[in-house]
């Protein structure tokens, strides 16, 4: 054999030992893939999944915020966000079922089976009914009403409503208004034990109704349930009224150049007057604010006065009048004439 052929031989040898040695290194990785993939595989049969929903009203269907969510088997418990949304992000195959439950409404045992399998995730909407309420708003006849109706008539300032405990436990009761023509609400501080009626009083104060219909809500906030009565009331439009009295005067030898001008108020009107005052002249029978223009301080029904110093002592004759400005536009309603000549000395 020449040094060229011994030369291939010896190579070919070696190959032949190195893939021995390959084979031999390779047999026992191509076992571990093997049973990692296969452990793989097993951990797969344990797979995790989800369950999400929403728990909305029955009635309304609206989303019900901080509803309590538990998962069966297992325990796990949750709650809803604002939006009515809960979930269990980590759940077994498996079939499960879940409990809802929340204050004022029914709790709700699910026995629709959610079947988790290779991991899914899964939606479960439900619905929970609320409660019936323990609280009733009656007139004194005992019927339901939700509204009370003070109409036009002008006497008519107070009216009573009922509240009525239905229920079976005892409930603390507070009454929610923010209305400038309502004047008084009965409170109630005790509380309303199952069967008992309370009476509350309504009182408007009419001066402040607008012209034509008035409405507004007063809220029945209890803990066992709420409910809300309307209240209603038609305002007269008509004039504030103003009188002019007679002008005293006081001996100017005390008190120099004064005289003081007096009115009273016998109907503030609708809508109610909100400035008040006198306007007199020497020159013009009947004066107005655009004359001399004094503003007195005040509102409401009855008298006022001002006195004022600025007169010179001599003979002339002076006319004055009561004012009262009302509306959003400032409209003036006038009072009679009144004449005087100051003295300063009577």
């Amino acid at each position: 054999m020449g040094i060229k052929s011994q030369y291939i031989y010896n190579k070919i040898s070696l190959l032949r030992v190195k893939n021995r040695y390959l084979h031999i290194i390779l047999v026992p990785l191509y076992s571990i893939f093997f049973l990692s993939c296969e452990a793989d595989n097993n951990d797969l049969d344990e797979s995790i999944g989800s369950i999400y929903g929403v728990v909305a009203d029955f009635s309304t269907g609206e989303p019900v915020a901080n509803a309590n969510v538990s998962l069966r088997p297992g325990g796990e418990t949750t709650l809803t966000g604002y939006d009515g949304i809960y979930e269990f992000p980590d759940v077994s195959d498996g079939d499960h079922t879940i409990i809802v439950s929340k204050a004022e409404y029914t709790d709700l045992i699910d026995d629709y089976v959610i079947r988790i399998k290779n991991g899914r995730r899964m939606r479960r909407d439900v619905q929970i009914k609320k409660l019936p309420t323990s609280l009733r708003i009656t007139d004194t006849n005992g019927s339901d009403i939700t509204f009370l109706d003070f109409g036009s008539e002008l006497s008519v300032i107070n009216k009573p409503f009922n509240i009525f405990n239905n229920g079976t436990v005892s409930i603390s009761c507070s009454l929610i208004y923010s209305c400038n023509w309502i004047k008084f609400v009965t409170s109630i501080s005790d509380k309303i034990t199952p069967g008992q009626n309370v009476t509350v009083n309504v009182e408007i104060d009419r001066s402040q109704l607008k012209a034509g219909n008035n409405a507004t809500d007063l809220y029945v906030i209890s803990n066992n349930g709420s409910n809300v009565l309307k209240i209603n009331a038609t305002g007269q439009e008509h004039l504030p009224n103003v009188l002019t009295m007679p002008v005293t005067y006081i001996d100017g030898t005390i008190t120099p150049w004064c005289n003081t001008f007096h009115a009273r108020v016998t109907e503030i009107g609708n809508p109610a007057y909100h400035t008040r005052g006198f306007c007199f002249s020497s020159t013009n029978l009947s004066p107005t604010i655009n004359d001399n223009r004094i503003d007195v301080s005040g509102t409401g029904i009855g008298e006022y006065s001002c006195t004022y110093w600025n007169f010179p002592p001599n003979t002339v004759k002076y006319y004055v009048r009561a004012w009262v400005m009302y509306g959003k536009d400032n409209k003036i309603q006038y009072g009679e004439v009144q004449s005087f000549v100051y003295n300063d000395v009577l």
